[in-house]
């Protein structure tokens, strides 16, 4: 049986289509991977885990740290997906754990990705932006902690109200701490970027340049047949009728 506590916490984290690749690798983990043999070197468990759900499948093997739940797999695709791969979960349910490990939870392909601000750590010049780098990287620390916290709240009723109940009694804590300066948007910009806004702006986006047929639209065969088709109906002095042509490229002209 899958083990339901790892695919419910998979579901709660990752985004609906890295959940259903997630999903698949538990799944086959829990019932096609048994562990072929295992043996212990220089404190690190080694696993050779094989996978019977393939015609033509390779051993495995898994390094495993059991103190820090650090794994890695031959088959490389957590380092090249992202997510934990079918052997490497067999080896973590094998170990009665509920949860993913947080090192193997790639922010990117979670449900608060989006909804997460980034800000810019590198390593720039200290003199010049080491305040503002400073205050990025608390701000940043602080969204990550709080994420985390809602990550292992999930949809626990009684742990949301915790941490709703805690957010509120910090809320009215900062409403009664008394600021003289006041924030501005362009203060909070300045600390996004990690620089500070010049007061004179040297560098201006180019004119644009206009060039021969610049402007025009390419008309399509069908726009310009719907085009002829409205055209009113004359008459023609080479054949005598009434049509869409004139005497300058009457049929019966190129006629023989």
């Amino acid at each position: 049986m899958v083990d339901r506590a790892f695919e419910r916490h998979g579901r709660d984290i990752y985004t609906h289509e890295n959940f259903y690749i997630f999903q698949k690798e538990l799944w086959i983990a829990c019932v096609d991977c048994t562990v072929e043999n295992k043996k212990e070197e220089d404190g690190m468990k080694i696993y050779h885990i094989i996978d019977s759900s393939e015609a033509n499948s390779k051993l495995r093997e898994v390094v495993y740290d059991s103190s820090d739940h650090n794994a890695n797999c031959s088959c490389k695709m957590f380092q090249d997906q992202g997510i934990l791969c079918r052997h490497i979960l067999c080896v973590l349910k094998g170990r009665c754990l509920n949860e993913i490990p947080d090192k193997y939870i790639v922010n990117r392909w979670t449900k608060f990705a989006n909804r997460k601000p980034f800000f810019d750590t590198t390593d720039n010049d200290q003199e010049t932006f080491s305040k503002s780098e400073n205050d990025s990287k608390l701000i940043s620390d602080l969204w990550n902690h709080f994420f985390k916290c809602m990550g292992k709240a999930r949809h626990d009723k009684d742990k949301l109200n915790f941490l709703l109940n805690g957010v509120i009694s910090i809320e009215k804590q900062l409403d009664e701490c008394k600021e003289d300066s006041k924030i501005t948007k362009e203060d909070d910009m300045q600390t996004f970027i990690g620089s500070n806004i010049p007061e004179e702006i040297e560098i201006f986006p180019p004119q644009i340049s206009k060039t021969k047929g610049s402007g025009r639209r390419i008309k399509g065969g069908k726009e310009k047949a719907i085009e002829q088709q409205q055209k009113r109906a004359r008459l023609c002095k080479a054949c005598g009728q009434y049509a869409y042509h004139d005497s300058r490229n009457c049929p019966q002209n190129s006629s023989p």
